[in-house]
């Protein structure tokens, strides 16, 4: 059996499910579009790139996950063998040089989630009913990587970790939506010892778990990068990414829409000539979802498309890359004016040097804005958010060599600011930020930050004018 690893793009990940679903190495599938990061440039149709299958092509039958399908195409995965601690390479590199990230902002001082010997990797953060803060992250045990929930109304008094998942085995990529009665959803991906894995499902409702339930096939493959977005009623959209286990088969980008009391049959976005990386899916206010993905061959940078899906079903992906920038990672946030604004990282050679921001609609998008420009360092794993006055926080991870800390910017109308340290927790590299916002306007982020096989958890809160 052959091992595939990929090499993350984030400090502190560990390997989802053989092949890490959350950041690979990646290759641009074509040369860009000459004046391609305008506004205007190539607006229109034009003819999808090699990796992007018919719009709905629906997966083989046989269950809520599907079967992985025939092999994508000549040659094999875009996955490279990799250091098991999951620490990217990128960090071992010097960094470009250019001007540092130097003054420590606004935030509170970090509270540490975890400790030793545990540690924390891949947190999430959400704001639920009444506020209360829910953060999620998995801790390395003895019995394998293990998935925490801890709780907190203020950001200052946490409750203890409480388990959930499965007790043994690798419980990796946790991703969690709450629900306005109170109740949260969790997806996450789990990775036997020989690497096969599966996507499940978790409720909490009443201060408890629910047993994990399948949502993919146990059919041998290898799946990863499980998120999940909630529609109205019962609804859940779920996307990953997933293929046969075997270096000869490339992932594919799936979705499922849950509706009625049931799975729909899965679709695959992509056809598997080129692997699919990253994928993500939110929820906007008027129930609808966004979600995003990454196609490439894995080297510098990949083409990221986005979907906009309702009531059971996605639209055909556009690519968001043929009138902007290619990338990675794509995180959301939502406007109450009905404005979407999406947030992903760039490599250059494998180096991750660009931030890009853009906002509008699926089909008229805004110019890509990069709040890291004129910094040296690398620049990676971006989050936002954006809150009732309608200020824009964005989160990054940046490592200049010497200094490595979470970072952000600032939106309130006027345009981006200077990038400002999160943190000064003059400790290893950041990275897997996540961001949420309560109803007073506070921006809310947990990230992780270490050195390569030892990881902690960090929180802290953001207090904004509009």
């Amino acid at each position: 059996m052959t091992t595939l690893l990929l090499t993350l793009a984030c400090a502190g990940e560990e390997p989802p499910a053989q092949t890490p679903a959350e950041t690979p190495p990646t290759t641009q599938l074509r040369p860009p579009t000459p004046g391609q990061g305008g506004p205007a440039a190539g607006r229109g149709p034009h003819p999808p790139p090699p990796g992007l299958g018919p719009p709905g092509q629906p997966g083989a039958p046989g269950g809520p996950g599907g079967a992985m399908g025939p092999p994508g195409g000549p040659g094999g995965s875009g996955a490279g063998l990799q250091d098991s601690s999951g620490f990217p390479a990128f960090h071992d590199w010097p960094a470009p040089t250019g001007p540092g990230i130097t003054q420590l902002g606004d935030f509170s001082a970090p509270f540490k989630l975890t400790a030793p010997p545990g540690g924390g990797y891949r947190p999430q953060i959400a704001v639920g009913a009444s506020d209360q803060l829910h953060a999620v992250f998995y801790e390395r045990a003895d019995a394998g990587d293990l998935i925490r929930h801890r709780t907190s109304m203020d950001g200052e008094t946490w409750t203890p970790p409480a388990p959930l998942g499965f007790g043994k085995d690798r419980n990796w990529g946790p991703d969690l939506v709450t629900r306005d009665d109170g109740s949260i959803v969790l997806v996450f991906d789990h990775a036997k010892p020989d690497f096969t894995s599966r996507g499940y499902l978790t409720r909490w409702s009443g201060g408890a778990w629910s047993e994990p339930e399948p949502l993919t096939d146990d059919d041998g493959g290898e799946i990863g990068s499980g998120h999940v977005a909630h529609g109205p009623g019962d609804q859940l959209a779920y996307v990953w990414i997933g293929k046969p286990m075997s270096d000869q088969h490339r992932f594919k980008a799936w979705w499922s829409w849950y509706k009625d009391g049931a799975w729909s049959t899965p679709v695959a976005w992509t056809d598997g000539t080129a692997d699919a990386w990253h994928t993500n899916v939110e929820r906007r206010p008027d129930g609808s979802v966004l979600a995003g993905f990454d196609v490439g061959q894995g080297g510098t940078a990949t083409t990221l498309y986005v979907a906009e899906g309702r009531d059971g079903s996605f639209s055909a992906p556009e690519d968001l890359t043929a009138s902007g920038e290619p990338g990675e990672r794509p995180h959301f946030a939502f406007g109450a004016d009905g404005t979407d604004h999406i947030t992903w990282f760039h490599k250059n050679a494998g180096k991750p040097q660009h931030i890009y921001v853009r906002s509008g609609r699926p089909g008229a998008w805004g110019p890509v804005a990069e709040p890291s420009r004129g910094f040296g360092g690398f620049h990676f794993d971006p989050d936002i958010a954006i809150n009732s006055d309608g200020v824009r926080c964005l989160i990054w991870g940046w490592d200049a060599g010497s200094d490595a800390e979470m970072v952000y910017s600032i939106d309130s109308g006027s345009g981006w600011t200077p990038p400002r340290k999160i943190a000064d927790i003059d400790w290893g590299k950041p990275g897997l930020a996540s961001i949420d916002v309560t109803s007073n306007g506070d921006f809310h982020v947990v990230w992780n930050q270490g050195v390569r096989g030892k990881n902690e958890v960090y929180y802290a809160r953001l207090r904004v004018d509009g």
